[in-house]
C-alpha cells in the first residue's frame, strides 16, 4: 500500500511538472485519434466513441488540476494568513496557467492596437542589443499563420455544405470559424508587434530580457553564475542532469534556444513567463541571433 502511495505521489509530481501546453498536445492528439476512430467505427459505436472523444481531453486537465490541488492547499493557507479578499481565494482557485493565459491575451491586444495604430515601441533601456528576430524563423512563422488562417475560411466555406445538410448548422459553424480566425490574426499581429518592439538589452548591471508577450526579466549581471551554447534539445539537456520544467525557463520567440544561463541558487530572480512570475528556476533557455555577443560581454565575468 506504501508502495503504491508512493507510485501515485510520484506520478501527481511529473504530471504537476508537465506544462499546460504539453497537457493540451496529449489533449488534442487524445480528441484527433478518438475522432478518427469514430469515422471507421460502426454506426452502432460512434455515439459513443462520439462522447469518449468529448470526455478524453477533460479527463487530462482534470488530471493536471488535482495534481496542483496539494499547491493550491498550501496557497489557501498563506492568503489566511495574509487575510486575503474573496478575489484572491477565487483566483486561487483558477489553474495559474489560465490567469497567465488571460494575462498574456490582454498584452496581445494592447499589442494588435499598437500595430494599428502605429504606436512607436517604449524605449528600451540603454545597453548592448541583443535581437531575436533577425535570424530567427519567427517572421516565416507568423506569415504561415496568418496565411493559414485565412485560407482557412474559403475552404471551409466550401466543403462544410457537403458534410452538413442542416443549414442552421452550417451558418453556426461559419460564424464559429469566421470569429476563431479574426481572434488568431490579432494574436498573430500582436505578437508581431510585441517582439519586434522588444529585444533583450545588456546593461552595465543587468541583463533585461523581453520577448514580446511571452516573457520578461531584469537578472543582475551579479546572479549569472555561468553561460553555454546550447547544443542540443531541452528535454535531452535537462535529462542529462535529472532536471524538471520547473529548474528552467525558456525565453525565445520561437526558434530553438541556442544559450544557457545558469544562476546562481541564492539570485531569487522574478521571470514573468506566460504570465506568471516564476523564482524558482535556476537556468534560462535562450535564443540570440548572436549568441557569442553575450558569451563574449559575460566571459571576463568572474
Amino acid at each position: 500500500m506504501l508502495q503504491k502511495r508512493k507510485t501515485l505521489k510520484q506520478y501527481a509530481a511529473r504530471l504537476d511538472d508537465t506544462p499546460w501546453l504539453t497537457v493540451s498536445r496529449y489533449a488534442w492528439g487524445a480528441f484527433s485519434v478518438i475522432a478518427i476512430a469514430a469515422l471507421v467505427a460502426p454506426a452502432a459505436w460512434r455515439p459513443t466513441v462520439k462522447m469518449l472523444g468529448l470526455a478524453m481531453p477533460l479527463l487530462f486537465f482534470a488530471a493536471k488540476d488535482v495534481a496542483q490541488l496539494p499547491r493550491v492547499l498550501v496557497l489557501m493557507r498563506d492568503l489566511r494568513w495574509q487575510r486575503a479578499g474573496a478575489l484572491r481565494y477565487v483566483s486561487a482557485c483558477f489553474p495559474p496557467a489560465l490567469i497567465g493565459l488571460a494575462r498574456v491575451d490582454r498584452e496581445l491586444w494592447r499589442g494588435f492596437f499598437g500595430w494599428v495604430r502605429r504606436q512607436p515601441a517604449a524605449a528600451r533601456p540603454a545597453g548592448v542589443k541583443l535581437s531575436v528576430d533577425e535570424r530567427s524563423a519567427y517572421s516565416t512563422v507568423v506569415a504561415l499563420g496568418l496565411l493559414s488562417t485565412l485560407v482557412e475560411l474559403p475552404i471551409d466555406a466550401a466543403i462544410l455544405p457537403l458534410l452538413i445538410a442542416d443549414p442552421v448548422a452550417v451558418k453556426t459553424i461559419h460564424l464559429a470559424a469566421v470569429l476563431s480566425a479574426a481572434y488568431g490574426v490579432v494574436w498573430l499581429l500582436g505578437d508581431r508587434w510585441l517582439v519586434r518592439s522588444g529585444y533583450h538589452v545588456l546593461t552595465d548591471t543587468h541583463l533585461d530580457l523581453q520577448v514580446g508577450a511571452r516573457a520578461k526579466a531584469l537578472i543582475p549581471l551579479t546572479a549569472i553564475e555561468d553561460i553555454s551554447l546550447l547544443r542540443e534539445s531541452m528535454d535531452e539537456w535537462r535529462a542529462k542532469r535529472s532536471l524538471g520544467h520547473a529548474d528552467t525557463v525558456n525565453v525565445t520567440p520561437f526558434d530553438k534556444p541556442n544559450i544557457v544561463l545558469c544562476l546562481a541558487p541564492e539570485a531569487g530572480c522574478v521571470i514573468t513567463h506566460h504570465g506568471l512570475a516564476r523564482n524558482e528556476a535556476r537556468y534560462i533557455f535562450l535564443y540570440l541571433d548572436h549568441p557569442g555577443k553575450l558569451i563574449a560581454a559575460l566571459a571576463p565575468m568572474p
